[in-house]
């Protein structure tokens, strides 16, 4: 197994997230001492990095152009098979949102308690510690919905749910009952998994279904994909919502924003909020009544 490390200026580290998302490799972004610098790492087989390598280096060269940056320097060290699967664990931080919550990885100590909900998240190979914009704007959203919306804790549906973090959240924040999908098996096992770490699992269920067969509608949907999966999926988001619901989706570069929100009206969805992070954005929506 190979590591492949992408040092990249800061200004091109969300371009680079969702390249990786959008060929549907898992990526984290680890600390590093300089404030211009990001540490961009993923893990591939040697016949998958051949094969990706190319492609990735155009990139990487059409993304430094835009950004006016230097071309990433990219380390790739080859792991035993044994310690491999725990090489990624450095690049977990930990992550406060105010005094509202805090999420870190499994393995690291608070240094004093908080009178605020901690999710404790071990990610494995779904990197889902909090670390990428697009889950962090999910997570703002969701205490926005706590203050403001509290009513559309509900029922929750959780598409794409990875390490089960916005589920936990969600449960953390005083969600009723959460349905939580995924198409990978490895995700559901590690996102119950760390449901019954945080002692939420009794109020979420993991599913291998599509969204497609999973009945019912719902107070809120949180969906966090990239952008040609959500467009994919906007019928389906617009029958499972419930008519008062609340519909937020993230993994959408801001580029990509004002296409997807016409895309969305097209199926009676109604822009209410958004929230940005550097040039990700993400949207709530309601259903047209």
């Amino acid at each position: 197994m190979y590591e492949i490390v992408v040092h990249a200026h800061v200004y091109c580290e969300e371009a680079i997230l969702a390249f990786l998302e959008e060929n549907n490799i898992r990526s984290a972004v680890g600390v590093t001492p300089s404030e211009m610098e990001e540490s961009i790492v993923f893990y591939l087989g040697e016949k998958e990095w051949v094969m990706f390598r190319e492609r990735f280096t155009e990139k990487l060269r059409e993304i430094s152009r835009i950004f006016g940056a230097s071309f990433p320097k990219i380390s790739v060290t080859s792991l035993d098979d044994t310690l491999w699967r725990d090489a990624w664990k450095r690049y977990a931080r930990i992550y406060r949102f105010g005094n509202e919550l805090i999420v870190k990885p499994s393995w690291r100590k608070l240094r004093k308690s908080y009178d605020c909900p901690v999710v404790s998240i071990d990610p494995q190979m779904a990197f889902g510690t909090g670390g990428h914009a697009s889950t962090r704007l999910c997570i703002r959203h969701l205490l926005s919905i706590r203050r403001e919306r509290p009513e559309c804790l509900r029922e929750v549906l959780d598409v794409g749910t990875g390490s089960g973090i916005l589920s936990i959240v969600a449960v953390k924040l005083g969600a009723g009952r959460v349905v939580a999908t995924d198409i990978d098996p490895d995700a559901i096992e590690i996102a119950t998994e760390n449901a019954v770490r945080n002692d939420t699992a009794p109020k979420i269920e993991f599913t291998l279904s599509p969204l497609e067969k999973i009945p019912g509608r719902y107070s809120l949907i949180l969906a966090n994909i990239y952008e040609s999966v959500l467009s994919k999926l906007l019928g389906e988001f617009s029958r499972h919502l419930q008519s008062d619901g609340l519909l937020i989706v993230s993994g959408l570069m801001a580029e990509q924003g004002r296409e997807f929100v016409k895309k969305a009206e097209r199926f009676g969805l109604r822009r209410v909020m958004h929230r940005f992070s550097r040039s990700w954005v993400s949207y709530g929506f309601e259903g047209v009544r």
